[in-house]
């Protein structure tokens, strides 16, 4: 399941680079955040409100002087951005203070300064991710070289387990007490060195779908910890968090999506649902992708019937209970394989379609307790527009192999956020 695919994303966010001591000639030709809104960090800022916002651009030449064979790819660029309740001068000082990103960045266990020349800082990083199971545990030396402009830093990734990508973060004054950080970056996917990122992408290859929107929000889920904080909203029984978007913005969304032929995610604010044991936390990510086909040609999508169609590696069997009173349970037998190791679980679901072109789910027994979400398919300029807002997380009751996944970090906010693009996006590859 998506979802689940979405968790070994995690291990492939801040993957970088090794160590040469030598600056490397670049010119940074990153599309900026603010492109696609007029180049006002207003506009875009009245998207972004409270959430993590992250959308794509169409595909563009850029620039990896590291990449020898083909130094101007093109890339599909994936840019988020947040509002944090501070001043410009803060959020500079903290951005551009690489050293300090160790305790910013919960994988960084150290950072050192290679080579300092001007407004170039190429620095050497030190990226861990222990979990119980030592066959996973990721260890490696990283480098990236840092350009700094006025109110940007731009990315070059020197050496890495993925080794040719490129980043920039911008900041904007909203006014006086707040500033709008962006991050627009990429990453090719398809040439893995490190041995652990070879055999998860290898035996997963549907992860590459998620790590954009995953590894953007890793890093802006930072610095929201760091800025704002993890103060979380109580959500009433039956409530589920939906972006506040105006006609003509969910136009300008569904424009983005079609543009960029990728999804357009909001990571919501933290939040708490009642259960029978009392409160507990469930962060909720809602994700936009545009199809050409209609609502009735995509419907098959929101059974689960359709899920081991677009996940035939992963998901082993579906049992389904017949529909009766717009109500249907789901069983589903999951095995993901990671090469190195194979991890078994069964999640049950139970499914209300209050018509038939929505659904809204929630776990109801099985490996996974935490589960909960709903679709919508609404006609959308000749095609359609599918909207779905999920949460999953894996609780301390999980089987073993699973409850490893706790030890990554935002292992209950992530998952969702990879794990609606990786959906979306197969559902493209079947249409």
């Amino acid at each position: 399941m998506s979802r689940l695919i979405a968790l070994f994303t995690i291990f492939l966010c801040c993957l970088t680079q090794h160590s040469f001591a030598q600056l490397v000639t670049w010119t940074d030709n990153i599309p900026s955040a603010l492109q696609p809104f007029q180049n006002k960090p207003q506009i875009l800022a009245s998207y972004t409100q409270d959430h993590i916002f992250i959308y794509g651009h169409p595909p563009v030449k850029t620039s990896i002087p590291t990449l020898k064979s083909n130094p101007q790819p093109t890339a599909n660029f994936t840019s988020a951005a947040i509002i944090v309740p501070a001043n410009a001068q803060q959020v500079a000082k903290t951005l551009t203070d690489f050293n300090q990103y160790v305790g910013l960045f919960p994988t960084l266990k150290s950072a050192k300064t290679l080579v300092h020349s001007g407004n170039i800082t190429q620095m050497k990083y030190r990226v861990s991710i222990p979990t119980p199971i030592p066959v996973l545990n990721f260890n490696e030396d990283v480098t990236m070289q840092h350009q700094l402009a006025a109110n940007s830093i731009s990315t070059l990734v020197i050496d890495a387990p993925i080794p040719y990508g490129v980043g920039r973060f911008e900041w904007f004054a909203l006014d006086e007490n707040r500033t709008l950080i962006a991050l627009t970056q990429w990453s090719d996917l398809n040439q893995p060195q490190g041995f652990l990122v070879k055999k998860i992408l290898n035996a997963i290859p549907d992860a590459k779908l998620g790590i954009p929107s995953s590894g953007s929000a890793f890093i802006l889920e930072a610095l929201r910890n760091r800025f704002i904080g993890s103060n979380s909203t109580p959500l009433a029984a039956g409530q589920i968090p939906n972006p506040q978007l105006t006609t003509s913005q969910l136009t300008k969304v569904t424009q983005l999506s079609q543009a960029a032929q990728q999804p357009v995610s909001f990571l919501h604010a933290p939040t708490t649902l009642a259960y029978t044991h009392g409160r507990e936390s469930m962060r909720f990510t809602t994700t936009y992708q545009f199809y050409k086909q209609s609502p009735q040609q995509l419907q098959k999508w929101l059974h689960p019937i359709a899920y081991k169609e677009l996940f035939p590696r992963q998901i082993k069997k579906v049992s389904t209970t017949t529909i009766q009173n717009q109500r249907q349970d789901a069983d589903v037998q999951v095995n993901i394989g990671l090469g190195v190791i194979n991890i078994p679980f069964a999640f049950k679901l139970h499914f209300y379609y209050p018509q038939s072109t929505e659904n809204n789910f929630h776990a109801n027994g099985g490996d996974l307790r935490y589960i909960k979400g709903q679709m919508h398919l609404n006609a959308s300029n000749q095609g359609s527009l599918l909207k779905m807002t999920t949460a999953m997380k894996i609780d301390e009751k999980a089987p073993f192999l699973l409850r490893a996944m706790r030890s990554l970090p935002y292992h209950d906010t992530l998952p969702a956020v990879g794990g609606n693009t990786v959906f979306m996006q197969k559902i493209k590859t079947k249409m």
